[in-house]
């Protein structure tokens, strides 16, 4: 599997909503970093994403442009979101995940976060 079709498969994985998928695609001691946290370790990487889960109807993130290099890929996305209330959001940013084994060691998350 490519590194792209990884994030793509993790992007899946979040739009079903399946905590135990999305977190298959990190290492135990993985790096999760936003404009608005910075997150260590697997454990901490779940107390976030079943906020996010419970948080949102709908979470759809669709890969735009990517470029790879090493043990790395930066992939820009357009990301809609519908929160539990119905309203919708769209946002557009770009990630940047670096692989160790086939899994996310560190992901740097870039986007404005007024557009969540």
């Amino acid at each position: 599997m490519t590194k792209l079709d990884t994030v793509k498969n993790y992007w899946a994985a979040e739009r079903a909503k399946a905590l135990d998928r999305i977190l298959d695609h990190f290492c135990e001691d993985a790096e999760f970093v936003s404009p608005t946290m910075r997150l260590q370790g697997r454990v901490n990487v779940a107390e976030f994403y079943r906020g996010m889960i419970g948080g949102f109807q709908a979470i759809e993130v669709t890969p735009v442009n990517s470029v790879e290099s090493g043990d790395s890929i930066a992939v820009e996305y357009e990301c809609r979101l519908v929160r539990d209330s119905g309203e919708v959001r769209h946002a557009r940013g770009f990630n940047l995940f670096v692989f160790k084994d086939g899994r996310f060691q560190r992901v740097h998350c870039y986007f404005n976060p007024a557009d969540f």
